[in-house]
């Protein structure tokens, strides 16, 4: 290993404890070594930064919209003076399948599933598999028994009731979940927010607010669990804050710097069942993708111990890292949206600025590679940016959107300049979150504060001209 290789490797281990203050050495890394991942990398952006020049295209009519299934499970129930802990929720939500999860206090009891799709049934049940976590291992001063059931043969864009059972005792009952589906009829409807994680009045605030919408999933840009992404950390600033939204609408997370911070973010990875889908073992649930309506969702890992190593392959030699296998999850979709999440922005007008390396190695291939919107946290404020590739403003549907969603319960950032050239809106006197619509070839887009004061309000157009 060359001596600026063991220098980065050695920056690595130290990043992975750093507080959010640091700045990352990836702003920082000398000039970008060539890409892996079947693209060039882009020039410096440091020109063309003026406006864009021609007419936007016009967005098409998505016609009318297919209502959500109705359903009515009843009131919902989680029964108390039970073993239950984590109350149930959703993930890894596909057309024909859903993952439901929770805990117990160490009963270890035979959990079960019961679903139908209708409240007099039939009713189906489905076993759950069982995992002991110690206190030993948590540091959460009792033991506990996780439950994972994936309840699969459903059908696409349709609603279920279900309840949860241990050893013949009812644990919650009366819960509804929805199935994805594909195609253009019916909007899918998201929740974006990032940084939420610090158990804040701020953050419950921002979490009363969003409660007043209705969703069909819940994306979550990362640092859910302030300051160390503990298991403790995970339990009371994320699974108690989002407990009745996780219920009935599925989550789909990335990992944030602090989850890092533990074990090298192994308690994130324990509380999650994301999709399988990344090329090497080792990575699978570090970054994923699925389709949802028209758009296909990649969710990456922006942080340092993915990057760094992919950022010293400079001869290309690994052919099944994370860009090459996103280059070939974007390209192979023919989605009409194609949205990246992760956990770090570009462009930002906080403290922390442009990541102009970052900007010429990673986004350069998401431009290339087709993507609508990128939607990022870590810096604690609302920002949109104008579309943009290669550095530059740029038209839709050419332009790449870039949107942080980071004012969800940490102290918010300071903005250095809010009138930078890439910058539409760029919001930090409140707390807030970040409401999609998309319907079609339109996307809807509000940020709401904790008052449900629309901050910002936008339409994006996702398909070709």
């Amino acid at each position: 290993m060359t001596r600026s290789a063991l220098a980065l490797a050695a920056a690595l281990v130290l990043s992975l404890g750093c507080d959010d203050e640091t700045p990352s050495m990836m702003e920082d890394a000398g000039p970008p070594p060539p890409i892996d991942a079947g693209f060039d990398a882009a020039p410096s952006p440091e020109v063309c930064h003026g406006d864009a020049v021609g007419t936007p295209p016009v967005i098409p009519d998505p016609g009318p919209a297919t209502p959500p299934p109705t359903l009515d499970c009843g009131t919902p129930e989680i029964v108390e003076g039970t073993s239950l802990w984590r109350w149930p929720y959703l993930e890894s939500a596909t057309q024909t399948t859903v993952r439901v999860a929770w805990t117990t206090r160490n009963t270890g009891g035979r959990g079960v599933v019961r679903f139908a799709a209708d409240p007099a049934g039939p009713w189906t049940e489905v076993e759950a598999a069982t995992e002991l976590f110690e206190s030993t291992r948590t540091a959460q001063g009792e033991d506990y028994v996780a439950y994972d059931a994936t309840l699969s043969g459903l059908t696409p864009g349709s609603a279920y009731c279900y309840e949860i059972v241990e050893d013949g005792e009812v644990l919650a009952r009366n819960l509804r979940f929805e199935t994805a589906w594909l195609g253009t009829d019916r909007p899918v409807r998201m929740l974006v927010i990032g940084d939420s994680g610090s158990g804040s009045d701020d953050q419950l605030a921002v979490r009363d607010a969003f409660m007043e919408g209705e969703y069909d999933l819940f994306l979550h840009m990362g640092d859910m669990a302030y300051g160390s992404g503990r298991y403790d950390e995970l339990e009371s600033n994320f699974f108690d804050v989002y407990q009745v939204l996780m219920r009935e609408v599925p989550i789909f997370p990335t990992i944030g710097n602090h989850e890092y911070v533990t074990n090298v973010g192994q308690p994130y990875r324990d509380v999650y069942h994301l999709l399988e889908n990344a090329w090497r073992e080792a990575d699978r649930e570090l970054y994923y993708s699925f389709d949802y309506g028209n758009i296909h969702f990649t969710c990456l890992d922006s942080n340092e111990a993915t990057l760094i190593p992919i950022y010293l392959d400079t001869n290309g030699r690994m052919t099944d890292d994370m860009f090459d296998w996103m280059v070939d999850d974007i390209t192979s979709s023919d989605a009409d949206w194609k949205i990246v999440f992760m956990h770090h922005p570009f462009y930002s007008s906080s403290e922390r600025g442009i990541r102009t390396n970052n900007i010429a190695r990673f986004r350069s291939l998401l431009e290339q590679a087709g993507v609508d919107l990128i939607l990022v946290g870590h810096d604690h404020h609302y920002e949109r940016t104008n579309p943009l590739v290669d550095g530059c403003n740029a038209l839709e549907p050419r332009g790449v959107t870039e949107i942080i969603a980071g004012g969800s319960g940490a102290s918010i950032r300071t903005i250095d300049d809010p009138n930078q050239w890439f910058s539409a809106r760029v919001f930090n006197a409140d707390y807030s979150y970040l409401r999609l619509e998309v319907h079609g070839c339109r996307l809807r887009g509000q940020a709401l504060d904790t008052s449900n004061e629309v901050v910002d309000d936008f339409e994006l157009n996702g398909c070709d001209p």
